[in-house]
């Protein structure tokens, strides 16, 4: 194994086309880009470079189906001016040579990199110099290189290959987070979406506020399930009309640049009440929930925080009130 040369070997003085060489790259040109980092094929633990003219080819397969930018690693030494590699997004036929991006079954697209410049440091391969080049590679598809095209004199440098992907990865939400105009109490199953409490009781007691409007009437807001909050808070402002009560207040309620506000059904609140100590504020007291009782005239589920307990009130009793919304 051949170290440290100073400069390259003749083809002709050469038993094999390709030479290896330890990795042992030094401070970066550039920091390693993010990404899913592959190791050349033609040898998994090392660096190599392959003299000006060798047809040994190497390739670096796409780690998955996905859609990539390319970052290819450069080590010191290697000259290669024009060092050229064919991206292959949906890999290439046994025995096809040709690289071509209008092939129908698989297109090819060419990049060049002059390695001279970039040598010991990450070069990004573009189309037009345009640094949003990406593509969108299936689970065959793969990056090659060969030295075919370089003059005798120059050293084509390969090792690793970064896929970075273009996707941007789903956010990360946490009970308490302060999100969209409240604090998270609740993230469902998905972890993309769930409930939003505002900060502050928007009804205190004393003196709290009334479910109903002066008058009682059936609303149809019988919804209990985590998701029936909203539902129920339109139902029960159509039901009783403008006016001062638990619904209402709700439904009108504007609060740091957000207007979906609604009294939250009973699971709701339940879910409020397991997480209050990550929201914040609350008082041991009665807090009403949108969820009227199977069609009653007179009666709503309501909450007390102080044990958790859930109870059956008149409508025109005076309860405190927290506002939610959904993400």
């Amino acid at each position: 194994m051949k170290q440290n040369r100073t400069r390259p070997k003749p083809i002709s003085q050469l038993a094999a086309a390709l030479l290896l060489v330890v990795c042992n790259l030094t401070a970066a040109v550039a920091a390693t880009p993010t990404g899913t980092q592959i190791n050349p094929t033609i040898s998994n633990t090392q660096s190599i470079e392959l003299i000006g003219g060798s047809t040994e080819t190497v390739s670096w397969t796409a780690p998955k189906a996905g859609a990539y930018k390319l970052w290819v690693q450069i080590p010191s030494p290697s000259t290669a001016v024009n060092a050229t590699y064919n991206i292959y997004p949906q890999g290439n036929a046994v025995g096809n040579t040709s690289c071509s991006s209008t092939d129908p079954s698989y297109p090819c697209f060419q990049a060049s990199v002059d390695q001279a410049t970039a040598s010991n440091g990450w070069a990004q391969l573009m189309l037009n110099n345009k640094a949003s080049t990406s593509w969108v590679f299936t689970k065959t598809g793969y990056v090659s290189t060969n030295a075919s095209g370089i003059p005798n004199s120059q050293q084509l440098g390969i090792a690793k290959l970064v896929y970075q992907s273009t996707v941007t990865p789903p956010p990360v939400f946490t009970l308490g987070q302060s999100y969209q105009g409240g604090k998270i109490f609740y993230i469902d199953s998905s972890k993309q979406h769930g409930l939003i409490a505002a900060t502050a009781d928007q009804a205190a007691y004393p003196p709290g506020i009334q479910w109903y409007n002066g008058s009682f009437v059936i609303t149809g807001a019988t919804g209990t399930a985590i998701g029936t909050g909203q539902a129920n808070t339109n139902a029960i402002v159509t039901a009783q009309g403008p006016g001062s009560y638990a619904a209402k207040l709700c439904d009108d309620l504007v609060l740091n640049g957000y207007s979906d506000w609604y009294l939250p059904s009973k699971d709701e609140l339940n879910q409020l009440y397991l997480n209050r100590a990550v929201v914040g504020g609350f008082a041991s007291r009665y807090y009403w929930s949108s969820s009227e009782n199977d069609n009653s005239n007179s009666i709503a589920w309501s909450q007390y925080f102080g044990n958790g307990s859930q109870y059956l009130n008149g409508k025109n009793g005076t309860l405190a009130l927290r506002a939610v919304r959904a993400f």
